[in-house]
């Protein structure tokens, strides 16, 4: 019997979403955000999750819509700042990516570090990457699921440096980490 959403308040649905989320029901999790997002357009951390999930299905132009979206609600949602840069750079767009990230680069927290790395990625700057990534994992970690990417993403760009055989420029295409509905969350 499939669940009736529209018997559930705002915050049960959110709280449900996450839980969805947490264990990978994707269809479930988008459906309740979708209808908590109609319920309420405001509601900018149900708006994030939602891009969150576009994003982490491969739905990147829904992804970076909501994340604009999300920013353009509440700029200072740091989260979805470091994930909106995060797509650009996937896609390419280095220096609307460096302008969105410029924000969180003078952070001294991991965030910061891991914004500055996107950046130094954007910028084709494989060495900055490696030391703003090592610099980051090294400091306490607020949300586990950025903290595992980012050491994933070290660990490609360390081993194509390695492969090269040089921290020459010259970026991967795939060395863009993956985006984590996570990050929004405190771990």
């Amino acid at each position: 019997m499939p669940m009736q959403y529209d018997k559930l308040d705002n915050e049960e649905l959110l709280r449900l979403s996450l839980e969805a989320i947490n264990v990978d029901r994707d269809a479930d999790a988008v459906v309740m955000l979708k209808t908590l997002v109609e319920r309420e357009p405001s509601h900018h951390l149900g708006r994030y999750l939602l891009a969150a999930q576009h994003a982490q299905m491969g739905l990147f132009d829904r992804a970076e819509e909501g994340f604009r979206a999300v920013l353009a609600q509440d700029p200072g949602l740091p989260a979805a700042r470091f994930q909106l840069g995060q797509l650009l750079v996937m896609k390419g767009l280095g220096g609307e990516a460096g302008r969105i990230l410029q924000p969180l680069t003078g952070q001294e927290d991991a965030l910061g570090a891991y914004a500055r790395a996107l950046s130094a990625i954007a910028e084709e700057d494989r060495v900055a990457a490696i030391r703003e990534l090592q610099a980051g994992v090294a400091l306490p970690q607020e949300i586990p699921a950025l903290a595992a990417d980012m050491q994933r993403l070290l660990a490609q760009l360390q081993r194509d440096a390695d492969v090269a055989g040089t921290a020459a420029s010259g970026m991967p295409p795939h060395a863009a980490p993956m985006f984590m509905t996570g990050y929004g969350r405190q771990g």
